[in-house]
């Protein structure tokens, strides 16, 4: 990935969690909880806190400086790549919310591999398939947080 592109997503990665930590001090969080309990926003809070320190370290191994002290060579930027990366970003999320977290990220994930170049067609499937469903498990049993279930679950 070239340079420029590395400096823009590790910035844009990092702004991101500092927006939403802020979003979780607002009036629909504050909800009263009994016994003394932590709230609904304490998980979201330490989240977007990891979030924060590995989009800082991505931001600092983006902006150092060249290895040779030479300064940097002009690079090509690819912007139907970028493009492609944000409408792939959408339609994941999108498809979050309307046919569920493992259903939308399974191709979400195939598409942002072959989007960076990654062409092993049979590793990439097994992971396409194990990644979302690790990451379902994970949440679901581990942290007991609810990931968005697809529409068609309550049927089977």
């Amino acid at each position: 990935m070239p340079r420029f592109l590395d400096r823009v997503v590790s910035v844009f990665l990092l702004v991101i969690p500092v927006v939403l930590f802020g979003v979780t001090f607002s009036d629909d969080f504050d909800v009263f909880t009994f016994g003394g309990d932590v709230g609904p926003a304490f998980a979201p809070r330490v989240y977007f806190v990891v979030w924060f320190g590995l989009a800082l370290a991505a931001c600092r191994l983006a902006f150092r400086p060249a290895e040779d002290g030479a300064g940097e060579a002009p690079e090509i930027f690819d912007l139907k790549q970028l493009f492609y990366v944000m409408a792939i970003a959408i339609a994941t999320g999108y498809g979050m919310i309307t046919i569920g977290f493992v259903l939308a990220t399974i191709p979400g994930f195939f598409l942002f591999c072959w989007a960076f170049g990654y062409r092993k067609i049979v590793p990439l499937a097994i992971i396409s398939l194990a990644g979302p469903l690790a990451i379902w498990a994970i949440f679901t049993f581990g942290f007991q947080l609810i990931l968005p279930k697809s529409p068609w679950f309550h049927m089977m």
